[in-house]
């Protein structure tokens, strides 16, 4: 793998580099990463699980998204996708984590209470057959409609639920404002603290009044948001929910709080289009959690490819209410194949730049984050 001032000598002003290129003109400097033969690490568990805290696992699966919520009583998996190539391998890494987590929670028995597949794209389903292969699955929620590069996978999960589990296709049709909870939807009952699941938005059946039929044809615009609550803290899933979307959800959920949130997975990987104010300024966010591939993959379907995550979702999030961080200086897209530098101080954490990152929640509202490079860990209130 190239080192970091390689990078930086390859990316800084904005170069363009293609991978032809990169093989012949710029291989001494810039190749790219060999095969990964192992999992990122994994964030240190700072002490035991606590009957009082949640925590917000945000999985390194590349350029994808796969999220754990850990609770006192049940573990609830939010997609299953990744980036796959020679280069990284999502399943492997999804399998590793998990294995470790069912072996550091024992009495879970490898069940997941709940499975979250919030749209049908290839990069949030990819290992779905894998995880219903390896662990036990109660519920199952999805937004019901399967077309996508996904949709296979999604097929597939819905076919296997309907046999296996308990299952709901969540269309935003029937989210009431305020969002929608139910035995499915929320299966997880602990004490002393019992948490709250809740959909927000799910697929559509029928194109908006004013929206553009490129936006309802567009998938991410039917991303199932989840919502989890746990005493006073909070955590928000948006999928890849784009602009036309965000504003339907922002007006569906307006004067409820719903979406008033401590810590949101940034949505589509951090791309220009996912972030906007409004939604900033109704979450009034503490934490943001980007779930992106690392830059330094040069290859298709990577966050090098798309240019994840987008400057202006950054500078969006820097100019919110987020906490501090420890400042870390990363790689920022400004177009596709294209980065520059950045130095990050407010809490803003990527798994392209951390690894696996763990938000523990006490039920007070009080945070630590963990990432896979402990230097990088912080706190707080």
């Amino acid at each position: 793998m190239a080192s970091g001032s390689a990078l930086r000598r390859c990316r800084l002003g904005r170069v363009k580099v293609h991978a032809l290129v990169a093989a012949v003109a710029l291989l001494a400097a810039c190749r790219p990463a060999p095969p990964r033969s192992g999992a990122p690490a994994s964030p240190p568990a700072s002490r035991a699980f606590s009957a009082t805290e949640a925590r917000f696992h945000l999985i390194d699966v590349g350029q994808g998204f796969a999220a754990l919520v850990e609770l006192p009583c049940g573990a609830v998996l939010v997609d299953t996708g990744g980036e796959t190539s020679f280069q990284f391998d999502s399943g492997a890494n999804l399998r590793r984590y998990l294995d470790e987590f069912f072996e550091r929670r024992p009495d879970l028995d490898r069940t997941l209470a709940l499975l979250v597949l919030t749209h049908p794209h290839l990069d949030h389903t990819r290992n779905v057959e894998a995880v219903i292969g390896a662990y036990k699955v109660g519920n199952v929620v999805t937004g019901g409609d399967p077309r996508g590069s996904g949709g296979k996978q999604q097929r597939w999960l819905e076919e296997w639920a309907e046999g296996h589990a308990k299952l709901a296709r969540v269309r935003s049709e029937d989210i009431p404002s305020g969002g929608r909870t139910d035995a499915v939807v929320d299966p997880i009952a602990c004490t002393p603290v019992d948490p709250r699941i809740t959909a927000l938005w799910g697929s559509l059946a029928t194109q908006p009044p004013g929206w553009p039929e490129r936006a309802f044809r567009n998938h991410n615009n039917h991303s199932v948001v989840m919502r989890f609550e746990f005493g006073r803290a909070s955590f928000l899933v948006t999928g890849d929910l784009e602009e036309d979307g965000i504003a339907a959800l922002l007006e569906r959920h307006r004067g409820t709080g719903a979406l008033d949130v401590d810590v949101w997975q940034v949505g589509h990987h951090g791309s220009y289009n996912a972030t906007t104010t409004p939604l900033l300024e109704a979450m009034t966010p503490r934490i943001a959690l980007i779930p992106m591939g690392s830059p330094d993959r040069w290859a298709k379907w990577t966050a090098w490819k798309f240019g994840h995550p987008r400057k202006p979702a950054i500078e969006r999030l820097l100019a919110s209410s987020l906490d501090p961080r420890p400042p870390v200086d990363v790689l920022v897209g400004v177009s596709v194949e294209t980065f520059e530098p950045l130095k990050l101080e407010r809490a803003i954490y990527g798994t392209g730049w951390d690894g696996h990152i763990v938000v523990t929640a006490s039920a007070t509202g009080e945070y630590r984050v963990a990432t896979a490079h402990p230097a990088r860990a912080t706190t707080g209130r």
